[in-house]
């Protein structure tokens, strides 16, 4: 519900208490008039997510949201498209009718705006986590030519790699026949990046924070364009 800071709408955003990246990068992509509100969870490990995010969900209905935005790249978790659509379903049982975007569809949705075919794909955690997230994308009919996982040991630690890591990690697997850079796992704070990324590489870049917002501010009918984080946030249409 409107209110007098967010007179265009309210969004609740969940995202881990061990990530101080989420929120600064969501101020800075917040357009005018908008009211972004952020609940936090704990996690214990990357596979502990869903299950956190599903316990705070009835706590952001204390905000009247516009919209509830679920932040975490939950392909990573030994993720498929079944589990996604049961947890959909879990969570809009949760959001009480509220309208509600989950990071994994938002990058599928992103994807598919930019016309990504073949991409390369970056992600902060195991080989294990990057290569749920390769699966899940492949089974959307994507072509997931190259992937490189970071090994950070724990998901509180992404907050601090380098960002030279992160421009190494997009030059492992980029390539002539790659036509989109993907970054999943939100805690790694690329936003600020993107549009030097994109100039970089000369071609779109995705990156999880930066779709999820996008995708959100769609579906909540806001199609100003956003400068300064990349092609995709000039987008004003989504495609589902």
């Amino acid at each position: 519900m409107p209110d007098r800071f967010g007179p265009r709408g309210v969004v609740a955003v969940l995202i881990p208490v061990q990530n101080s990246n989420m929120q600064p990068e969501y101020e800075m992509m917040r357009p005018e008039g908008i009211s972004n509100q952020m609940y936090r969870f704990n996690i214990t490990s990357p596979d502990t997510v869903g299950e956190a995010v599903l316990d705070v969900v009835p706590q952001t209905l204390k905000c009247w949201p516009d919209m509830i935005v679920g932040g975490n790249s939950l392909e990573m978790r030994d993720w498929s498209v079944e589990k996604q659509a049961w947890y959909t379903g879990e969570f809009a049982k949760r959001a009480e009718g509220k309208p509600f975007v989950l990071a994994t569809d938002a990058v599928i949705a992103a994807l598919r705006k930019m016309g990504a075919k073949r991409f390369g794909m970056m992600s902060p955690l195991s080989v294990e986590n990057s290569q749920s997230a390769v699966n899940y994308y492949t089974a959307h009919g994507f072509d997931v030519a190259s992937a490189t996982a970071l090994l950070v040991d724990k998901p509180e630690n992404a907050v601090n790699v380098p960002m030279e890591r992160v421009i190494e990690a997009f030059e492992e697997v980029d390539g002539p026949d790659i036509d989109t850079l993907l970054h999943v796992g939100g805690s790694l704070g690329i936003v600020p990046l993107v549009a030097e990324l994109e100039a970089r590489f000369k071609k779109p870049v995705i990156s999880v924070n930066q779709a999820t917002y996008w995708y959100a501010l769609r579906r909540m009918g806001i199609t100003d364009p956003i400068p300064g984080f990349g092609t995709l946030m000039l987008k004003p249409e989504i495609v589902e």
